[in-house]
Order: structure tokens, then sequence, then C-alpha cells
């Protein structure tokens, strides 16, 4: 303690600064209360004094060990700049940020656009088409059909409800229906489809499988109707279908060459229009000369 105090205190050169540092940083005891002004015994004042001694060397002391780094200022300096360039990359991330943002939201609504506008165009040709295939005279405003969307604000992520309505018959859902009936509302669908992204041709293979003669007829008279807008490759064992087809190609085999023969017949080249027409469905209904000639190139195939 006396080493540290006489080093701090014993300067030559700092004698007279702590000197007037002691007479400025006297005490005014008078200034006291009287319980403070009562004199200490010579044990007590030389164990205050001590005590002050003690933290005085302690304060000294921490003050030694106290080295000042040379290098703060340039490293303060260093981080300075570096915080300039991350705030300047911050503001071009924003930027950049709110650029792609806005591209983003311009693609979701372009997107949004496109796909309401496909479900628009689809829903409503199926509601037309489906009335269309279902109609007869029985029922002359024929079925429903229509589509619903899973969610509404993204459809695109989501799913869609395909319900139709057979003519006559309550709402059910479409595991619900017939075969026949369900194969009506899928070609309805298909053909709606079509109407927004025209395809060159249809390769359809025995659609009229779970059909009754009414309907084979009905599906068979639409694809007719519409013939000028697509064409149909349609692979059917029903004549009342392919009798209306404008040729028909037959696949057999040739027993000669042990190979795959194909027979084509043009049925535009024939005249049917002097026949009678027969137009009550039905196995026991007579067959016309097309119908005969079709079973003919069908019987020709089968062998």
């Amino acid at each position: 303690q006396e080493s540290i105090l006489s080093t701090h205190f014993s300067q030559p050169n700092d004698s007279r600064v702590v000197k007037d540092k002691r007479d400025a940083g006297r005490v005014d005891f008078s200034k006291l209360n009287s319980d403070l002004k009562q004199k200490l015994s010579d044990r007590e004042e030389k164990r205050v004094r001590k005590d002050f001694e003690d933290q005085l060397v302690k304060l000294l002391t921490q003050i030694e060990n106290i080295n000042p780094n040379m290098k703060a200022g340039e490293a303060y300096d260093n981080v300075t700049e570096r915080l300039k360039e991350s705030v300047t990359d911050f503001e071009e991330a924003k930027v950049n940020a709110r650029k792609k943002t806005a591209q983003f939201q311009k693609i979701r609504n372009q997107r949004s656009k496109r796909f309401n506008d496909a479900f628009s165009h689809i829903d409503q040709a199926l509601k037309t088409i489906y009335t269309d295939m279902t109609k007869s005279s029985k029922h002359p405003l024929g079925g429903k059909a229509f589509l619903s969307l899973d969610d509404s604000e993204e459809p695109y992520r989501g799913g869609m409800k395909f319900n139709a309505m057979p003519p006559m018959k309550r709402f059910r859902d479409m595991e619900q229906l017939s075969g026949g009936e369900k194969t009506v509302a899928a070609l309805s669908l298909l053909f709606a489809i079509h109407s927004f992204r025209p395809a060159p041709f249809f390769v359809m293979d025995e659609i009229d499988a779970a059909l009754d003669n009414v309907n084979v007829l009905k599906v068979c008279n639409y694809i007719r109707q519409r013939s000028g807008d697509f064409q149909c490759i349609v692979i059917s064992l029903k004549d009342m279908f392919y009798e209306r087809s404008n040729s028909l190609i037959g696949i057999c085999r040739d027993v000669a060459t042990n190979s795959s023969k194909t027979l084509t017949l043009d049925l535009t080249q024939y005249d049917t229009s002097k026949q009678p027409a027969e137009e009550v469905p039905g196995p026991s209904r007579k067959s016309s000369g097309r119908i005969k000639r079709a079973r003919i190139s069908s019987a020709n195939a089968s062998q």
C-alpha cells in the first residue's frame, strides 16, 4: 500500500497537483451534525484510515490495470463502415423484395384470371352440352350439370367438384349414378374442355359400352353434329354407333400371310336418303343397308 501510495503521491511533478486536488476536495467539517463531529479514538481513527487507504489502493490498482486500446478508433471506423454497407444492402434487399412481390402478385393474378376464364367457359359449355345430350321428346329440358370450386380465392391450388343430374332425377353424388349416366356426364365434360382448347381429333375406346340404345343414339348424333369442329376415331362394337360414321376401319387376321389385315369402307359413297330411316332403337328393329354392310365389316374384322 505504501509503495502504491508513494508512487502516486510522492512524484515531484505531481506533488503540487495532488496538493491542489486535496485542497479543492477539502471538506468543511463545520457543517456536519454534532454526532459526526465527535472525535474518534486513536484505534477507530486508525481503522477508518486503513479502510480508506485500502479502498484507495484498490482503485489505483484498477486504474493501472486499465490499458487503453489504441486500435479502438480503427475498429470503430471498420464497424461503422460495415454498418453502412449493411444498411445499403438492406435497403436494396427491401427494394428487390417489393419488386419480386409485385411480380409474384402480377403472375398470381394472371394465373387466377386464366384459370377462372377457362373454368367459366368450361362450366357454361358443360351445362349446354349435357342438356343437349340428355334432351329428348319426353324430357325437352334435358338434365343439368355444373362444376364447383373448392377454393375460390386460389382455385388452381384446390380441386373442383363435378355434379350431374339426369332428367327427372334428384341430385345425387356421381358415385350413385349408373354406368351410362356417368358416361354421358364424362363425355359432356370432355367435349366442354375440348371447346376451350380444341384438339385435332379424339380417340375414344368403346365409350358406348355402358350406354343403352337411346343414349348411344344421342351421343352419336351429337358427335355427327359437331363433326365439322373436330374429328373422332371411335372404337365401337355397336352397329347403331358405327353405322352413322363416315368410314369404317376393321382389323382382322390374314390367315394366308399370318399377319394383320386392314379393311376400310367409305360410307359417304352410299346414299341413304332414299332408304327409310329407323329411329326406334332396339335389337328387334330392321337394319338398313348401311347397318348390314357395317355388320359384315364387323364380322370380317372379328374373324
